[in-house]
């Protein structure tokens, strides 16, 4: 198959090119030029074109609209069954704010194609959260947005996957690597809150999802040690801006206690 060639090139690639560019060797983006040059080598199939147009329409209505954010964007980011989902939703509600989440909405149907194609994966998702950003900020003249995970979800996701597809190959890169830097170009966040849990309340909880929802890589978090642990030492790395670390192991109460605290100064509370 196809997703089989090329994974079986990109995994030559990787050992032959170890002094290339961090980005690329982990499939990243500095920026959204550089995920669109990506993509333009493969517009002639229907869902990358459908992918770029969907792009290209939220930065004409962004671009037209030129509205002024009056509200904080903050992002709840967190590892599958951390409770982060049905955090956010609450907390939404709480604060007065309107959910987003990552991929939006607006691409979720081409997921499954961009999942499948392992060359194009990534593209997807970083391109998802400048599709995001675009979307959401036509919003914060209006009222503050909390997403459901963003730009640190991607980037953490992505290195820990290629680290363990390509164990004797690739590390984490250290802490200092541009990498972990936001980028210039998208829509930076006021705050970032990641939902920390025990693995073992984390099992507990992401147990009560379906089977038929498990994908692969959340399957992988659960029996690849190292996976997690390299997940979470990339999101301890990110930077400007950092992220704030809520432990969630307690009761739903006392997590949404902890979470309404830590944004206290930029969200007033609803009654």
């Amino acid at each position: 198959m196809l997703e089989d060639f090329r994974f079986q090139f990109r995994h030559q690639e990787l050992k032959n090119n170890l002094a290339m560019n961090t980005f690329a060797t982990f499939g990243l983006y500095r920026n959204v030029g550089q995920i669109l040059e990506d993509l333009s080598k493969y517009e002639n199939f229907k869902p990358v074109q459908q992918l770029i147009q969907i792009y290209k329409e939220a930065k004409i209505k962004c671009d037209e609209e030129k509205n002024c954010a009056k509200y904080p964007l903050i992002v709840l980011e967190g590892l599958d069954g951390s409770g982060k989902t049905s955090m956010s939703k609450k907390l939404a509600k709480v604060w007065g704010a309107q959910k987003w989440l990552t991929p939006p909405e607006s691409i979720r149907f081409l997921r499954d194609y961009f999942d499948r194609n392992f060359e194009l994966r990534s593209a997807y998702y970083s391109l998802g959260n400048y599709i995001a950003a675009l979307e959401v900020s036509c919003l914060l003249d209006k009222k503050p947005v909390l997403m459901d995970r963003f730009w640190h979800s991607t980037t953490a996701y992505a290195l820990a996957q290629a680290v363990a597809d390509n164990p004797q190959y690739l590390k984490l890169p250290d802490a200092a690597n541009e990498i972990y830097k936001w980028p210039e170009d998208l829509l930076k966040p006021e705050k970032v809150i990641f939902l920390n849990v025990s693995e073992e309340v984390r099992l507990e909880r992401h147990s009560r999802r379906s089977v038929d929802l498990v994908t692969a890589q959340e399957k992988l978090l659960k029996d690849d040690t190292k996976f997690r642990q390299d997940i979470i030492q990339a999101y301890n790395n990110m930077r400007e801006p950092k992220i704030d670390i809520v432990n969630g192991d307690g009761s739903f109460g006392k997590t949404l206690f902890l979470l309404k605290s830590s944004v206290q100064s930029l969200l007033p509370l609803k009654n």
